[in-house]
């Protein structure tokens, strides 16, 4: 176990610094750097931890020592004479305190009790408190003497080419151990936790915990990735017994992080944010493992941590619904909201539907997600009717996706949210792509129908960029047709745009439908649609997707 003060767990470094003859073996226990010169001492300096060991055949030459060291500007690091003669005057002792040492010692013997005195004595001095670099509950490095040691190894690195290694360690899934057993439980857990990770970890080694249930390790010396693994791993392995908490057995993982400072000019968040995001690979791959840091890091990676997280994103209330209002083209009528679904994930950030709800297709899990997406804006709606803040007669407009159009018992599931929502069916609208039409031809007919029949209107969504059978078409029981945003963009300048929705529009309205606009941005793209006919839109014009919340106020504008 690395040697810790007894008033803190920081690990001091000594610097060993020899006037003359050959320095004593250090006990291993201590984490020790040799330095030949005095730009050597200035080389290794660390930080205010650091305890210097000044080594002299007499006090004459110790004396000379203290001076030389004056003049190198360490104010912070504690002074610690080690002589070789055993003739100790005391007035002479007293002269190599006042000229600036902390200790005075003839044996290495003497040297562990000697760097706890010597620093607390600096500290003293300084009007400095050791908890300054403490974390309180672990009484391991805190996350700003992490940092410190982190930059000054890394300084080595770029002077010195001293190999390095950054391991980022995060305890898996921990907020379930402090909703089961509480926070002081939890908080003894994470002392057990840093007392294991004490156990393996070098004298040289630096442990600090920079977050909640998250803890890092800088371990120099370490050259290549074989070895790095092996320390990543060791580190895994003190989670293979489990904690005790009052008599009760506790199983802990870990998922790590390693990050090996591979370029001279590595910045020090830049080599914390890699070295997190490995761990976060880590996690990905199944937890209790490790990962060693990649450049770039994988695509197919990424995506699989997405995946995972989206097994776990509904049950952590990270799913939630936007809406995007609907209105006349003129502005003054309110018809209703599109239903949005968004993700935003603690690592990830906000994940754009895009890159989600492939995934969820994908791996099925759509069709529980769109069930409660459905019931989430079903509800919503209702509760605006019932707070009369949107007209009578508007709906809401929920996706379909083609996984869920699928699904035998669709129409049995869609009747089943309203009647738990109690939205009236009239109040409803799905919406489903020209493709998922045409790839069901016969049962997308009897689906709709069944639908239609209760009261819920049907919209084809991105129309144009399908496939359709206007024939086809003509027979289906659908009511809106919304143009694509791809032919809306661009509407008021390219002339193609401009025949492709005119047309659209002038088909809907001959097979008596409405059509609804998307992706209306701006005061002359609306302009233009108006006098092509286009009924209604939607787009940051009028209204971005919006909190449910902000909805009433837009409502209001349109009364």
């Amino acid at each position: 176990m690395p040697f810790m003060s007894r008033d803190s767990d920081i690990t001091p470094t000594l610097l060993c610094y020899s006037i003359e003859g050959a320095l004593p073996s250090i006990p291993s226990s201590i984490s020790v750097k040799h330095c030949d010169n005095r730009e050597d001492l200035a080389v290794n300096w660390v930080d205010s931890t650091s305890v210097l060991l000044l080594h002299a055949v007499s006090i004459d030459r110790a004396l000379m020592a203290i001076q030389s060291y004056l003049t190198l500007s360490l104010p912070d690091a504690a002074v610690i004479v080690l002589l070789d003669s055993a003739e100790k005057q005391n007035h002479q002792i007293g002269q190599l305190i006042r000229q600036g040492a902390q200790e005075v010692i003839t044996s290495v013997e003497q040297l562990e009790i000697a760097i706890v005195t010597a620093r607390l004595r600096k500290d003293r001095e300084c009007g400095l408190q050791s908890f300054v670099h403490l974390d309180v509950l672990t009484q391991l490095a805190n996350r700003q003497l992490f940092q410190d040691r982190l930059e000054h190894s890394l300084e080595q690195h770029k002077r010195l080419r001293q190999e390095l290694v950054l391991l980022i360690l995060d305890v898996d899934r921990f907020h379930k151990v402090n909703d089961q057993y509480g926070h002081l439980a939890g908080d003894q857990l994470l002392i057990g936790v840093s007392e294991r990770l004490s156990q393996c970890t070098r004298s040289s080694d630096t442990l600090a915990r920079i977050g909640g249930n998250t803890f890092a390790i800088i371990a120099e010396h370490i050259n290549d990735t074989g070895n790095a693994a092996q320390i990543a791993q060791k580190l895994c392995d003190q989670f293979k017994d489990p904690f005790m908490l009052n008599n009760d057995e506790i199983y802990l993982s870990a998922s790590i992080g390693v990050e090996l400072a591979r370029v001279v000019n590595f910045d020090p968040s830049q080599m914390i944010r890699r070295a997190e995001l490995a761990m976060l690979d880590a996690k990905h791959l199944g937890r209790n493992t490790f990962s060693i840091s990649n450049t770039p890091r994988p695509a197919d990676r990424v995506r699989a941590g997405l995946e995972t997280a989206l097994h776990h994103a509904l049950e952590n209330d990270e799913i939630h619904m936007v809406y995007q209002p609907q209105v006349t083209m003129d502005g003054m009528n309110f018809k209703g909201v599109e239903a949005l679904m968004r993700w935003t994930h603690p690592i990830y950030g906000d994940v754009t539907p895009i890159n989600f709800i492939p995934i969820l297709e994908e791996t099925g899990l759509i069709e529980a997600y769109g069930i409660w997406g459905l019931k989430q804006s079903c509800a919503q709606f209702k509760e605006w009717l019932n707070m009369g803040v949107v007209p009578e007669n508007s709906r809401v407009s929920v996706n379909l996706s083609p996984r869920q159009f699928r699904q035998k018992n669709l129409a049995e599931s869609i009747l089943d949210a309203l009647s738990e929502t109690g939205l009236p069916p009239s109040n409803l609208t799905l919406e489903i792509t020209e493709t998922m039409i045409m790839q069901r031809r016969g049962e997308a007919a009897e689906i709709l129908e069944t639908l239609r029949i209760e009261g819920i209107s049907v919209a084809v969504d991105d129309f144009g960029t399908g496939y359709s059978s206007l024939a086809y078409l003509k027979m289906l029981p659908v009511d809106y047709l919304k143009i694509d945003r791809e032919f809306i963009k661009d509407i008021v300048l390219n002339t193609d745009d401009q025949a492709i929705a005119a047309s659209i529009i002038q088909l809907a309205h001959s097979l008596r439908l409405n059509v609804v606009a998307e992706g209306v941005e701006t005061e002359d793209v609306q302009n233009t649609l108006l006098g092509m006919g286009c009924d209604q839109y939607q787009g940051y014009y009028f209204a971005k997707p919006m909190m449910p919340e902000e909805i009433p106020a837009v409502a209001e504008r349109c009364r």
